[in-house]
């Protein structure tokens, strides 16, 4: 799989190299319009952890996508994007050496998205693997995030409970001339897809193969004044077992005032466990602003304040903290500090991204509502630069 990721990188490259004399087809003669996407975020990690000595070090690739998009006609299309950088998904192969059994895993294409959409009107309507609507800055591109990563309130939901992000199912939206819009999904309570239901990707708390998990949101949003903003709410809830579920709430909103813009978002969420319930609650504020006053491009300074609470411990600090050699696995909450500066050359689709993150983990000898007392910390600086096509 990977000799046949190389591979089609190669095609593609090659292809892109000669579009003066050929021309890409495809190969249905009803479709309209057919276009290729790309992103490469090559990305740079200096992560510290006053609980391990081994600090993070280490060039890697964020994000390489690569997308095929197609419509026919104004109603039918059809979107799929790979990601050759994120391998969660991997094929094991045991073998012996010299009487020893080892075994390795070989690095998948991880499918980013893909639907199949029909619009009538303002309303779409898709079927296959996209992001539930819950959570501003996870349904936010990673190409348009200001901060390097998302929060840690964001990425225990997303990534901890896996909760929300990408599901496969079935999904409905449209945006109304009055600024109203709804967004709303039906899907696996697993995350992505896999045609055996027990193979999907569960979290904390797992999932019911059996069941579908169900999500919503509101929004209202004017681009056109002096003010520009975005507010809306959004609920899922996600079938844990026969009799339990993870139902969360989401509150968000995002307020322009000129080249300052403030984002704000409140998560929380109950799962049951029997006679009692596990509640995990968190909120992000994040404000940035941009000047233009540089040499080819625009300046833009980003501050983020994030926190995550779960009185049962049930914070991943490894998870959540991405990269850092955490050896605390769980925590009772995490606080984040954000600063970064970004260099936008053509907008966002040259950019450079530096930012410095603070975390500090708290652990369960405290109860009150955002108590506890500090038990260690991850520090350090995370660099960027991303190129989209």
């Amino acid at each position: 799989m990977k000799t046949l990721s190389y591979t089609l990188c190669a095609v593609l490259a090659a292809g892109f190299a000669f579009t003066g004399d050929a021309q890409v087809k495809p190969k249905s003669k009803k479709v309209t319009e057919l276009k290729f996407s790309g992103r490469i975020q090559g990305q740079w990690d200096g992560i510290g952890s006053d609980q391990n000595d081994d600090d993070r070090n280490h060039f890697y690739f964020r994000r390489l996508f690569l997308g095929g998009h197609a419509k026919m006609g104004d109603n039918w299309g059809g979107d799929i994007v790979l990601d050759f950088a994120a391998s969660p998904n991997s094929e094991t192969s045991k073998f012996t050496v010299d009487g020893e059994k080892y075994k390795t895993s070989a690095d998948q294409v991880f499918i980013d998205g893909a639907s199949v959409w029909y619009k009538s009107g303002v309303h779409k309507f898709e079927i296959g693997q996209k992001k539930v609507p819950f959570g501003l800055e996870e349904t936010t591109s990673s190409s348009k995030t200001k901060a390097i990563e998302r929060s840690v309130v964001n990425r225990q939901f997303a990534e901890q409970l896996k909760f929300n992000a990408r599901h496969t199912g079935l999904f409905s939206s449209a945006s109304f001339d009055s600024g109203l819009s709804y967004k709303a999904a039906v899907v696996n309570s697993g995350q992505n897809h896999n045609s055996k239901d027990s193979k999907l990707k569960g979290g904390q708390y797992g999932y019911d193969r059996n069941e579908l998990s169900y999500y919503g949101q509101l929004a209202y949003a004017n681009y056109d004044s002096d003010i520009t903003y975005n507010v809306g709410a959004a609920i899922g809830q996600m079938a844990l077992d026969e009799t339990n579920d993870l139902t969360a709430y989401n509150l968000f909103a995002s307020l322009g005032f000129g080249k300052f813009v403030l984002d704000a978002e409140y998560m929380s969420g109950d799962a049951e466990q029997g006679a009692t319930d596990h509640e995990h609650k968190g909120y992000s504020i994040q404000g940035s602003y941009a000047f233009s006053n540089a040499p080819h491009g625009a300046w833009e300074l980003v501050y983020r304040y994030s926190t995550v609470k779960n009185d049962e411990g049930l914070v991943s600090a490894k998870e959540i903290i991405r990269r850092a050699n955490i050896l605390e696995s769980e925590v009772d909450k995490v606080d984040q500090h954000y600063i970064g500066l970004n260099y936008l050359f053509n907008g966002r689709d040259a950019q450079i991204m530096l930012g410095y993150e603070m975390n500090d983990l708290f652990d369960k000898s405290v109860t009150t509502e955002w108590g506890g007392s500090k038990e260690g910390s991850s520090d350090g600086f995370r660099a960027r630069v991303q190129f989209l096509f």
